[in-house]
């Protein structure tokens, strides 16, 4: 009886601690143990080094474009998956026969599993702070001010804190899978390869598989960064920073005028005869175009009339050949064997007489402006009175197509080369290149808009419970591959 009575004692003091929330204190002093006397702490000046690499590339681009933007968050999301691996993949396997024996004794597997979430998470949260403060050192430009915090760089660290979280998770589940350390680190390369090659970001994922992504953590974390920097509300400059590069190159060659006319013979004119290229316009339209362009042309002041000698008015009758008729005209008829004198015959002796040159240097006429013109024929009022009759008809694409194709003159010269050559730098020049960059950095940015991207706090906090849900799963996952290490017979 009495020794029935010892061994019953020597149970009860074996399994001193049978509560949940006791032997969760005693596993987290465990661990911190850990953390001094196993070397545990060298995750952190690992976590600033690479912190402080990844700090040198984004730097110049983070919050700065669309480009640097997305890097940014893919290069932050490595990070942070890369921290979390490493925090916890060695730290089941490690004590593989060490829980199994204590599981045995009356350890819940519970407890030792929430005391690595508690101590894994501040660990995360350590590895995030030391982060931010080496990608500040590094001159990151976060913005002051956030999106669903004060600060800007508070709401990429929860970004940050709940990927590296998601990530300590998953690596321990691996480590509670694997029976040994190297069979650990030896599936984690494959685990990260995995995780970054489907985060559906900067690689482009195959139709086939891309429902993939949405089984990394990547994916969601790339997402939540990369809403938060403002993504779809920054320039792309990728497309503007390649032509800039080719400013030097040469566009252009030798086409024939039928390789040209061939063109209106395309599709895509086909598709568009109906479109507009020059309007009707009413006289008050014009009216108005032409107002406008007096305030800045003085249109009004152009001169259509000068003065002119007796000289000038003959010479221009004598050379030009609108005035045949009139120097051909007869003045008096051959009379006794002379010739008939002409109008052109009687300017010739005008001018070469000496007596008529004084005569000749006379001017004639008086200085003319447009404004003139127009304020005689009353302009203003018969504009007033005709302002919406349509001056033209539209002209169509199909009407220039049309045009070009039926006409006999261009059809005859098909043959004909043309030479262009030209520099981008000279394009650039004749649009105004301020102009040019502005318009292509705006449309390329609007083609780039990614509505998995966009700034809303229902698509960040989206991402946050997903990440948080990886977490959860993989903590469930790890508790019943650990509540079977009884089964494991090795």
């Amino acid at each position: 009886m009495s020794e029935t009575q010892t061994n019953k004692e020597a149970r009860v003091r074996k399994i001193r601690h049978r509560g949940r929330g006791s032997q969760v204190l005693i596993y987290l002093g465990k661990q911190f143990r850990f953390f001094i006397n196993q070397s545990d702490w060298k995750v952190l000046p690992m976590s600033a080094v690479i912190a402080a690499l990844v700090g040198i590339v984004i730097r110049s681009r983070f919050f700065i474009n669309m480009e640097g933007s997305l890097i940014g968050a893919f290069a932050l999301t490595c990070t942070a998956i890369w921290n979390g691996c490493f925090n916890s993949i060695q730290a089941v396997c490690r004590e593989r026969a060490i829980i199994k024996r204590e599981h045995r004794s009356g350890m819940h597997i519970s407890s030792y599993v929430c005391a690595h979430m508690v101590y894994q998470f501040l660990l995360c949260a350590a590895q995030t702070a030391l982060t931010m403060y080496v990608l500040k050192l590094m001159k990151v430009q976060f913005p002051a001010e956030g999106f669903l915090t004060s600060w800007m760089i508070v709401d990429v660290g929860l970004c940050v804190l709940l990927i590296t979280y998601a990530s300590d998770m998953m690596s321990l589940f691996i480590s509670s899978l694997c029976r040994t350390t190297t069979g650990a680190m030896t599936v984690m390369p494959f685990v990260l390869i995995f995780q970054l090659v489907f985060s559906g970001s900067i690689i482009p994922v195959p139709s086939w598989c891309k429902g993939l992504s949405d089984f990394t953590i990547s994916n969601y974390g790339v997402k939540a960064i990369a809403a938060v920097s403002g993504y779809n509300e920054l320039p792309m400059v990728t497309a503007w920073n390649t032509l800039d590069k080719m400013r030097e190159n040469e566009i252009g060659g030798t086409v024939t005028l039928g390789q040209i006319m061939d063109l209106v013979d395309s599709s895509a004119v086909e598709k568009r005869r109906d479109m507009e290229v020059v309007r009707s316009f009413t006289i008050g339209e014009v009216v108005d175009i032409l107002n406008a362009a007096e305030r800045s042309l003085h249109l009004r002041d152009l001169v259509i009339a000068r003065p002119v000698t007796i000289r000038d008015v003959l010479n221009t009758i004598l050379n030009n050949d609108a005035y045949a008729r009139i120097r051909n005209k007869k003045l008096f008829p051959a009379l006794f064997g002379a010739e008939a004198i002409t109008v052109g015959s009687l300017i010739r002796d005008l001018l070469g007489s000496d007596s008529a040159q004084d005569l000749l240097d006379n001017m004639v006429g008086k200085t003319i402006t447009l404004g003139q013109a127009l304020d005689f024929l009353h302009a203003d009022e018969l504009a007033a009175g005709y302002s919406e009759k349509t001056m033209n008809k539209p002209i169509t694409l199909g009407d220039i197509a049309d045009f070009i194709k039926n006409n006999e003159a261009l059809n005859s010269q098909r043959g004909r080369t043309f030479t262009v050559k030209a520099k981008l730098s000279d394009l650039f020049d004749a649009f105004g290149e301020e102009r040019l960059k502005t318009f292509v950095q705006e449309k390329t940015a609007a083609a780039s808009q990614n509505p998995d991207y966009e700034r809303t706090t229902e698509n960040i906090v989206g991402n946050w419970i997903m990440l948080g849900i990886f977490a959860f799963v993989f903590v469930l996952l790890s508790t019943i591959v650990l509540e079977l290490i009884d089964k494991d017979k090795r």
